[in-house]
């Protein structure tokens, strides 16, 4: 009796995202080196690596038996979830690395372009509707990143997911440089609003030099020049472009969320300026650097490269399968040669 085992995939491509993973290996090398030069502590616990890990370990199976798309979306979320964990790490040290405050300054530039966040948030705050609304969008770009993976995975867009990865890694590094630059507090500490602003406590303590510890699992978002909220929001609507129904909700819902940035996340209108500058600036990066790689890399690399960039490869649309020749064919105008005498 013959038994047929499953296929197994190359060992080369059990992790698709390997350049991705080597990237974050290195911040986190630089993460590590920087916290010890300047003394900042991360209680990290075993338990912080069991989400990540099990994502990895999930896609590696769905990998080698072939599912690729469960695989893509799976290693694609652990590689966002470590990126995130990463690059708030590299913002804590960016802060706490940082000089003078920039709140005066961020808060006159309002001024001086005649917006007064006062009369925005006691406006937003008058109507509960609008401030529910707006909260709601506000927190939705966790959902959205998830659903990214998701969709983009079974729509097998691996171009894409690896541009959504280079947009938001260039994005993060010039904001955490914005933290290391300008470094602020927000309206929310500027007009007595501390209370809105779970994230002030830790801010705090980076700017102040002082207790210098914390724990891996409750660290939170103390960037606030540009906002990077405002970054994710352009990001995750460029990323869904090309989805019909989906992406227009998305692009739309992440337009209004705009509008929350200031009054929910406790920015200066000119965060949220500068963070649409951080997204314009990173996405003409990522693409110069597809451009460059997309005219000396083969064919069979193409994947490597951001989408809508061209390579060596013939043109052909990102996860369309090569159709076989059908009778629909000729009902659409195909006609078929009859057959040669002798045939």
């Amino acid at each position: 009796m013959k038994i047929s085992l499953p296929r197994l995939a190359r060992p080369d491509r059990v992790l698709v995202f390997a350049p991705e993973w080597i990237a974050l290996a290195a911040i986190v090398a630089i993460d590590a080196v920087w916290a010890e030069c300047i003394g900042v502590h991360f209680d990290i616990a075993l338990n912080d690596f069991v989400l990540p890990a099990s994502i990895v370990a999930i896609a590696v199976f769905l990998r080698v038996a072939r599912q690729e798309q469960g695989a893509l979306a799976a290693e694609f979320l652990a590689v966002t979830l470590s990126m995130a964990i990463v690059f708030t790490v590299l913002s804590y040290l960016s802060l706490a690395s940082s000089s003078v405050l920039a709140d005066d300054r961020l808060e006159a530039l309002d001024r001086a372009i005649g917006f007064d966040w006062l009369v925005g948030f006691r406006l937003m705050t008058a109507h509960p509707w609008i401030e529910w609304t707006l909260d709601m969008l506000y927190r939705s770009l966790n959902f959205q990143a998830l659903y990214a993976c998701i969709l983009l995975g079974l729509m097998r867009r691996e171009a894409r997911m690896r541009e959504l990865f280079w947009l938001l890694l260039v994005a993060a590094l010039l904001t955490d440089l914005g933290a290391l630059l300008f470094p602020s507090f927000g309206p929310f500490k500027m007009f007595g609003l501390e209370s809105r602003g779970g994230f002030l406590p830790d801010m705090e303590r980076l700017i102040a030099g002082r207790d210098w510890d914390f724990v891996l699992a409750n660290l939170t978002g103390v960037v606030n020049f540009p906002s990077f909220h405002t970054v994710m929001a352009l990001t995750y609507a460029y990323a869904f472009r090309d989805t019909d129904i989906i992406g227009r909700v998305i692009a739309a819902a992440n337009g209004v969320m705009l509008l929350a940035v200031p009054f929910v996340g406790g920015h200066y209108l000119i965060d949220v300026i500068a963070g649409v500058a951080v997204f314009a600036i990173a996405l003409g990066l990522v693409k110069l650097r597809g451009q460059r790689m997309g005219a000396r890399l083969p064919a069979r690399w193409g994947s490597f490269v951001p989408a809508g960039v061209p390579t060596m490869a013939s043109p052909r649309r990102e996860g369309t399968p090569m159709l076989a020749y059908t009778s629909q064919h000729r009902a659409a105008g195909e006609t078929k040669h009859p057959p040669q005498p002798g045939a």
